[in-house]
Parts: structure tokens; sequence; C-alpha cells
């Protein structure tokens, strides 16, 4: 019985957001006090991807999760898709996330420095910024809002592009999820506006929906034995070549 309504809870869920995401009423925009960084050039990139030129190591693990792929329940693949959500699983993570070029994790002193949020300081070992959510604002106006679930693109230590005034250090300053390139209907390399919000001050839409569905398939899975959310624990550090960055994707 319990089952039963959580799937028609999972169903008009998804049924309110596709409609959203198909041009029903745009969700109100949310309150930020953190500045925008502007004209941002975007890039794509999934959970499960095995090389792209802004990550050639593959995103099999984030910079915070060594089973990023478990976790989320398999590839996110632009391609074989189900409107916003993958279309070869159920999503165990909220498929609307991003990446940008710090992790605190890495580089504590920077993070000491920069991350303007309260307990910056990751002294129980776990990051202050993975899950952290952003507003994403396209060329037209229309805005998304993601979760902050990896480090990248490029390099993992431009806190003062990130928390501060500057300009990205390279030539794209964030990575989005297929859904919010497909929410946002971006390319390849578009130009966006970001910001940090706090959870308070995200409105509803696809982001909450999917997020709330992806931890009642969580409990499903616990349930039943299968892959749940099991302790998570950092990528193992690894030798890297001479003069190959540390702590980048």
């Amino acid at each position: 019985m319990l089952w039963g309504l959580l799937l028609f809870c999972l169903v008009a869920g998804r049924d309110s957001a596709d409609a959203a995401a198909a041009g029903g009423k745009e969700p109100s925009q949310g309150f930020s006090a953190y500045p925008w960084h502007r004209g941002i050039v975007s890039t794509v990139f999934w959970i499960g991807t095995d090389w792209a030129p802004q990550s050639p190591s593959g995103n099999f693990q984030s910079a915070w999760d060594a089973r990023w792929v478990r976790h989320y329940g398999g590839e996110d693949s632009p391609v074989a898709r189900a409107g916003l959500l993958p279309g070869t699983h159920a999503a165990t993570l909220n498929p609307f996330y991003v990446a940008l070029p710090f992790n605190d994790l890495a580089h504590p002193g920077l993070a000491r420095k920069w991350i303007p949020w309260d307990d910056s300081e990751a002294s129980d070992g776990r990051s202050r910024c993975e899950g952290h959510w952003v507003e994403i604002e396209g060329s037209s106006g229309k805005r998304v809002y993601a979760q902050w679930m990896d480090a990248g693109p490029f390099v993992s230590n431009d806190a003062a592009y990130v928390f501060g005034a500057h300009r990205p250090r390279t030539s794209a300053g964030i990575d989005v999820s297929p859904a919010v390139k497909e929410y946002l209907s971006l390319g390849g390399r578009d130009r966006v506006n970001w910001r940090f919000v706090e959870r308070r001050d995200v409105p509803p839409g696809p982001w909450i929906t999917y997020l709330e569905e992806a931890i009642l398939y969580q409990a499903i899975k616990q349930k039943d034995g299968g892959a749940g959310r099991e302790e998570r624990s950092s990528p193992e550090p690894v030798r890297r070549k001479k003069g190959q960055r540390t702590g980048s994707r």
C-alpha cells in the first residue's frame, strides 16, 4: 500500500514537472544575496561519460563521490533521454546538477579564505560545496536551478572566480548537466549567467520534483536490498604526472 502511494506521488510529480518544462507556467524566480557571474561560457557534461575535452579522465566519479555513477543509478547520457530524465534508468540523484571549478577538499586553504557560507571549514571530511544550489539564466532570460556536484571544467582551484568577482581562468566557467541543457535549450558553448542561492530561496520546479523523486527511489532500492545511497567516500588521491594539475577532473 505504501509503495503504491509512493509510485502515485512519483507519477503525479513527474507529470507536473514535465508540463512546466514543456512550456507551462514558469516557476517564480528566487531571491539571492549572492552576486551574478555574467556572460560565462558553459559546457555540457554528464555522470558516466568516459571522456570530454573539459574532463579528460571522464566522470565516473566526482570530486567528492567515488561512486558517482552507482549513486546516480547509471549513466546520465544526453542521447538516451526521457524528457529531462535519463531514459535508461531511474535517477537516484537530482538530474539538475553542475560543476564549478573549485574543490574545497583538495584546496582547504582557499576554502577557508573564500567560501562565503556558514560551516566553510570541512572538519568532518565532507565537502561544504557539494550540493549547494545555483541559479542559472539562459540568453532568453529563462532560469533553472541546479546543485553543485563536481569540480570543473578544466581546473579545481579557481576560487577567485567561483566565489569572487574574477573572470574564469579557463575558456569555460561552468559545466551543466543534460537536464539543465535541455531546460534552457542550450547548445555546446552558450554563455549563461549564474549565482549561488540558498536552499530556502529555491522556488518550486522540476529540480525539486525530481530531487524528491530521486530520494524516494533511493528508499525503494534500499528496502529491496539494492544499491542504495551507502556511506559516501571521496575519491582516493591518484599519482599524477609531473605538471598535471591536482584536484582537477
